[in-house]
């Protein structure tokens, strides 16, 4: 066996071969090299020691106490800047090419009886109807009126007594054109959503 000095090409060979990276016809050279001298397969032996202390080599450190105080803060304080960014939106229906976003944060609530809420959330004109959320305080009642346009409503929280019915939390009512309501009242406070005509008639006006 002779014995073989390794030049800088070789040893940057063998320093790739430990730590995996030659790949193919370099590896299969490589490897024949090894076998020629005792010098080369020393190198690398060597660089295999380096790369097995690699993931040993540093000392394991223990964070601080204080650092899960700070990463809480920080998250905190993203999303306190992320809630600031939605509320600088302007208010109102976000719409672009054909989709219509309402956020939650929106600020859209308009008192429009005593103790009743709307929250607009689409106006559709071409059929004179709106969706919106109605939040009906206890107690409060909306004056008996005929509806120009079909109406429906689903009960999100609460229960509303409307068209003659006690309506509960997930139930649906709908009313034809032509219908009158004469009654819608709550007792406990309700939250709906609500698909109607803005253009609703009147019967009475609440006193």
């Amino acid at each position: 066996m002779t014995q073989q000095q390794p030049n800088d090409e070789v040893l940057e060979q063998a320093a790739l071969y430990a730590l995996g990276l030659l790949q193919g016809q370099e590896k299969d050279t490589f490897e024949k090299l090894v076998t020629e001298g005792c010098t080369t397969c020393q190198a690398v032996k060597d660089f295999q020691k380096v790369a097995n202390f690699l993931g040993t080599a540093a000392t394991p450190v223990p964070p601080p106490s204080s650092l899960r105080a700070t990463l809480l803060k920080r998250i905190a304080a993203e999303q306190e800047t992320h809630q600031q960014a939605l509320r600088a939106k302007p208010a109102g229906p976000l719409e672009d090419a054909g989709l219509t976003f309402v956020r939650s944060v929106d600020d859209l609530w308009k008192e429009i009886l005593p103790g009743i809420l709307l929250k607009p959330l689409f106006l559709d004109k071409a059929h004179g109807r709106m969706t919106a959320l109605a939040r009906m305080a206890p107690h409060s009642r909306y004056a008996p009126h005929k509806h120009t346009a079909p109406e429906e409503f689903y009960v999100l929280e609460g229960t509303c007594f409307i068209g003659g019915q006690l309506l509960h939390e997930g139930d649906y009512h709908r009313a034809e054109v032509g219908t009158v309501h004469h009654e819608t009242s709550t007792e406990n406070g309700c939250l709906m959503l609500m698909i109607f005509s803005p253009k609703n008639e009147i019967l009475e006006v609440p006193a």
